[in-house]
């Protein structure tokens, strides 16, 4: 009798745990993530994603023109900085010399003019000569000379420098407490208001890109994924390897529509290429990640009631880019799993990451 009972209550802690264990699977199933979309139509022929960064078409040299003492430096690379903004000073000893120079002069010109009009005066009584008061006139020109000289050497020797254009100092070569070297540029400003984004296309992918299409620019810098149009202006005719992904690319030049706060250079940017084909009617498309194939055929994920999904069977035309275009098995205010996998079935609850935190 004791032995049944053992028996029994093993037996009654093995159904236990083995329901405990299905009752588990099955919660785990349940709290599979995916990610959903509604279907709507649209035109386009499939679209491109692809990702670049920020360059620019203007970069700005700043020098002076004498060997000038850097005083204090205001800025460091990769500082934004607005026109107008002083960047930097010089020591006020080359001026102060300037100055003590040009005082000299113009002491001397008194000097020059008050004897010469005393000689004057003599040669009208006899007591100089012509050829005196040439050579005193003559003496005073190039002293005059000399003073325009200092004046105009005074008017380039800087004392401070002011950024000219809005941009970013992309390098710096000037050191306080030393001479500048005139044959080189103090410092770099890339000019924000001229600047290009780069992309790298697949280039299997270019054959369906065109001058002058209009594109999505989304920097990375905003969390929001706030995007801004763009248009290409130039496409790449000798291939590379990419520096992200390793494969032949093309590069792809986008000139930004709208302005596009707080970009610099080097920001990193991703990019939406929506493709025009010949066809202008409206069509549903979906990801082609969207899409799994079975026996030669697709199917979708249909989400219901419940968050229950439905396995439908669709026809599907595959496009350049990453779409395909649905001609038959879905429609308007479908809801369909974008990221689907093998292992969902029949039936399956799942939970939508777009409505997760809700």
């Amino acid at each position: 009798m004791k032995k049944k009972t053992i028996l029994l209550i093993t037996i009654v802690i093995l159904l236990a745990v083995l329901g405990l264990w299905k009752y588990y699977k099955t919660t785990k199933k349940e709290e599979k993530v995916y990610s959903t979309i509604e279907i709507h139509k649209k035109q386009g022929n499939g679209y491109i994603e692809a990702k670049g960064k920020v360059e620019v078409n203007d970069m700005i040299s700043v020098f002076v023109d004498k060997p000038l003492k850097v005083k204090e430096i205001f800025v460091k690379e990769g500082d934004y900085v607005e026109k107008g903004q002083i960047l930097m000073t010089f020591d006020d000893l080359s001026k102060n010399k300037l100055l003590r120079s040009m005082e000299k002069e113009k002491l001397q010109l008194q000097k020059l003019r008050r004897n010469y009009e005393i000689e004057k005066s003599l040669e009208k009584i006899g007591g100089a000569s012509l050829n005196s008061l040439k050579d005193m006139r003559e003496e005073i020109r190039l002293h005059e000379l000399s003073l325009e000289e200092l004046n105009e050497d005074f008017r380039k020797t800087a004392s401070e420098i002011l950024s000219p254009a809005n941009g970013t100092i992309s390098s710096l070569t000037a050191q306080e407490n030393y001479l500048v070297n005139t044959d080189s540029p103090l410092l770099k400003i890339a000019d924000l208001s001229n600047i290009k984004i780069v992309l790298e296309i697949p280039e299997y992918n270019v054959r369906y890109l065109k001058l002058g299409e209009k594109l999505s620019l989304a920097p990375e810098i905003f969390e929001e994924k706030e995007s801004f149009s763009g248009e290409i202006i130039r496409i790449g005719k000798i291939a590379k390897v990419s520096s992200i992904t390793s494969e032949n690319i093309l590069e792809v030049e986008v000139k930004p529509l709208e302005e596009i706060p707080y970009i610099v250079p080097g920001f990193k940017v991703s990019a939406r290429i929506q493709l025009q084909g010949d066809k202008e009617e409206k069509r549903i498309l979906i990801p082609k990640t969207a899409l799994l194939e079975e026996n030669g055929s697709f199917y979708v994920f249909l989400v219901g009631e419940e968050q229950k999904v439905s396995k439908i069977v669709v026809e599907a035309e595959i496009l350049s880019g990453k779409e395909a275009a649905i001609l038959k098995g879905l429609k308007e205010g479908d809801i369909i799993i974008s990221n689907p996998d093998v292992s969902l079935k029949e039936g399956d609850r799942i939970l939508d990451s777009n409505k997760k935190d809700q």
